[in-house]
């Protein structure tokens, strides 16, 4: 058994696992973590299947972009998460998920020959990154914008959500604030000299 294919037995063991874990995990923000688990094994696969230009998307976009927002989301609903005191279950799993990545990112790296498999594309018709942008805003133009389009009501529902909730903090109330004038805020107290 080669390299590659022990990269990609642990590449998709790691991806079913946390898939498994995100469904049953109760606290969100771990799940969305598990998520960030899942694109990396995901651009690790989409790098093995020589489609670099998907595996940087997928990286960028995602966990950079999509994942960014879930976790602004998740932490303005403010969720109520029961503490649980086991630290240690947590550092464990923290190290050997870290060392799982380490030997992924190992195999990838090390043992992976680049130099052999990179064809060098003088046509700029047969460019990747070409064909996707001219595929994408051709003929999936629709798809691009009604995706564009969830996003954006997603994040104006987290903030409705948000809005209409109790006051738990600090609030403007900009209609006070026009009504206000110099003798309702400064108050002029006369003390005695000292």
């Amino acid at each position: 058994m080669d390299i590659i294919t022990i990269l990609f037995y642990l590449v998709t063991s790691v991806i079913i696992l946390s898939a498994i874990s995100l469904i049953i995990v109760n606290n969100t923000v771990h799940a969305a973590l598990l998520l960030v688990l899942i694109f990396f094994n995901s651009a690790i696969l989409w790098l093995m299947l020589k489609a670099e230009f998907l595996s940087i998307v997928l990286v960028l976009v995602y966990v950079g972009a999509v994942l960014v927002l879930f976790l602004f989301v998740v932490m303005l609903l403010d969720i109520p998460v029961r503490k649980n005191s086991n630290q240690k279950l947590y550092l464990l799993f923290s190290v050997v998920t870290s060392l799982v990545m380490f030997a992924e990112l190992y195999m990838v790296i090390f043992y992976h020959n680049f130099t052999n498999e990179v064809n060098i594309i003088t046509s700029s018709e047969l460019n990747n990154t070409y064909q996707i942008g001219l595929m994408l805003f051709t003929d999936y133009i629709f798809s691009f914008e009604v995706t564009a389009f969830i996003l954006l009501v997603a994040i104006i529902a987290a903030i409705a959500i948000n809005m209409t909730e109790k006051q738990r903090s600090l609030r403007q109330d900009p209609g006070k604030q026009i009504l206000e004038s110099k003798k309702s805020r400064l108050r002029i107290i006369k003390g005695n000299k000292l």
